[in-house]
């Protein structure tokens, strides 16, 4: 059985720097990449310019359901 994750994806000068983040929420992710992209955890870091030193994204991947939170830890908040 597999399920559907998002992964954050880093680059450095346009290049893949093997760094990655698993998310079990799109919105996390997003989250996530705008902040780092941004350099700032503000609710409003849309409007704020980018920093130049890297870049993120999110997409989409297939794992084995087996594999969730053992090979794979999710980064997504912790809802109370």
């Amino acid at each position: 059985m597999t399920m559907m994750i998002f992964v954050l994806v880093v680059l450095e000068r346009g290049q893949p720097t093997g760094e990655e983040f698993y998310f079990r929420e799109l919105t996390s992710c997003i989250e996530y990449s705008n902040a780092l992209n941004t350099g700032s955890i503000s609710d409003h870091n849309e409007i704020m310019g980018k920093q130049n030193y890297y870049t993120t994204y999110c997409r989409v991947r297939e794992i084995p359901t087996s594999d969730a939170g053992t090979k794979i830890l999710f980064r997504d908040p912790v809802n109370e």
